[in-house]
């Protein structure tokens, strides 16, 4: 007998499935799209404090931003190979460590950056705060500014407006609207799991001494406070967690566009990886970040970062 029950089941799944794959193909599109199109090479040069606030650490340890740099690279490389793989199988299941290695090489290439200019942070949790520290204070380029902060019920954008006039699934690369729309959805959600997560940690009680499972605003502010801004790395953060664990049918289902979403994910990267890169050459100096790149480039072949280096050097030269 024909199972119905189990053929309305599975098109829920199927169309469960459909959904993860094509937010997460709008989602990367969508900040690949912010990141790309932007002009992040004259922010940068008219950054005051790239250009007239930026000093190396004190007790700069070269060989320590060295191997962060090498760790960043090497990982974004393989990031990039994920393409053969999918063109050669015509399957997309290297996704589901293209989401790891895009974070890693991005909090390489961040570490790194704190080495260079002193920032002590080393750990995950400990990085991300920091970093969304220091784009809160204008020391980033503007375009990856873009955060959402506050307590549950009570978020905020900044440099960056969610519109009222969208539909959740609106998506159109010529419609800026939709673009931060899917960017700000991203956002939030990341958030309100980040804040599920810490609050916890800060024990809140009733009157009686047990454990509080309701929280007030103001208390959701406070985990809002210990928790800092979320940005554009704790996305790729969230990504990295969904996809060792939450999201592997979705990277092996034949509705993910594996090929789009490693574009614009390898993109996001470059970006960022682009703004650490020039951020460490102007702090540690143009021929130590060259000496450390041609190492590199004598046991690696990378044309990305080698490409990649004459936008630093032309952006250090132009100021």
């Amino acid at each position: 007998m024909f199972d119905f029950g189990e053929l309305l089941v599975d098109a829920q799944e199927n169309q469960e499935l459909w959904f993860r794959a094509e937010m997460t193909h709008r989602q990367f599109a969508s900040l690949s799209h912010r990141l790309v199109t932007a002009d992040i090479e004259n922010e940068i040069i008219n950054l005051d404090f790239f250009v007239n606030r930026l000093e190396k650490a004190k007790n700069l340890n070269l060989d320590e931003v060295e191997k962060w740099l090498k760790n960043s690279w090497n990982t974004e490389n393989v990031l990039i190979q994920n393409k053969s793989i999918i063109e050669n199988t015509g399957q997309s299941f290297a996704m589901q460590w293209a989401f790891p290695q895009a974070y890693y090489s991005t909090f390489g290439s961040l570490l790194a950056h704190f080495k260079a200019l002193g920032y002590t942070q080393e750990s995950h949790t400990a990085v991300l705060k920091n970093f969304s520290l220091l784009i809160e204070q204008n020391k980033f380029p503007d375009s990856v500014c873009f955060y959402c902060t506050g307590g549950k019920k009570n978020y905020r954008f900044v440099n960056i407006v969610k519109p009222n006039d969208v539909a959740p699934m609106d998506f159109d690369l010529g419609n800026i609207k939709t673009i931060d729309n899917h960017i700000c959805q991203f956002l939030k959600a990341t958030r309100e799991i980040k804040l599920d997560e810490k609050a916890p940690d800060l024990k809140f009680k009733n009157g009686k001494g047990q454990k509080r499972k309701k929280l007030s605003p103001a208390m959701w502010q406070q985990v809002s406070n210990a928790l800092g801004h979320t940005t554009i790395m704790d996305l790729l953060y969230r990504k990295r967690i969904k996809a060792n664990y939450q999201d592997i049918d979705t990277f092996s289902s034949s509705q993910f566009k594996g090929i789009e979403v490693l574009t614009n994910l390898s993109a996001v990267v470059g970006r960022l990886n682009l703004i650490n890169e020039t951020y460490i050459a102007k702090a540690i100096g143009l021929d130590n970040y060259e000496a450390m790149l041609n190492r590199h480039l004598k046991k690696v072949n990378n044309d990305t970062v080698k490409t990649r280096f004459e936008t630093t050097k032309t952006i250090i030269d132009a100021i």
